[in-house]
């Protein structure tokens, strides 16, 4: 078995695809994992899996993760409005005050 994968770290990879005859003309930026068995994924419910080589050992796995909702991306956005609101607030009250002491700089001379 040929795997053809995009290397994601020093022992990891992104399967893109698994040649069970590879021949010259298919033989990518992969290799070949000899006689391994071929791992299916489980069912878990509100995730995501994604097949990988384990380029160490040449093992599959499937990595599971939660896909990006709508609800989830909408929560991210509100979280960092709040966060960029704060911080407007907080320079508003520095500009306030910078204006005050410059305003009392004035009347002094």
């Amino acid at each position: 078995m040929y795997v053809i994968y995009d290397q994601v770290s020093e022992v990891s990879g992104v399967v893109k695809e698994i040649v069970f005859i590879p021949t010259v003309s298919n033989r990518g930026s992969g290799r070949d994992i000899g006689q391994k068995p071929m791992v299916y994924p489980d069912n878990i419910p509100g995730m995501t899996s994604k097949l990988m080589i384990n380029l160490e050992t040449n093992d599959l796995y499937y990595d599971y993760y939660a896909p990006e909702t709508i609800k989830n991306k909408i929560s991210g956005l509100q979280q960092e409005n709040a966060d960029l609101n704060l911080t407007l607030g907080n320079l508003i009250l520095e500009n306030a005050n910078d204006k005050a002491t410059i305003a009392s700089k004035e009347d002094t001379v």
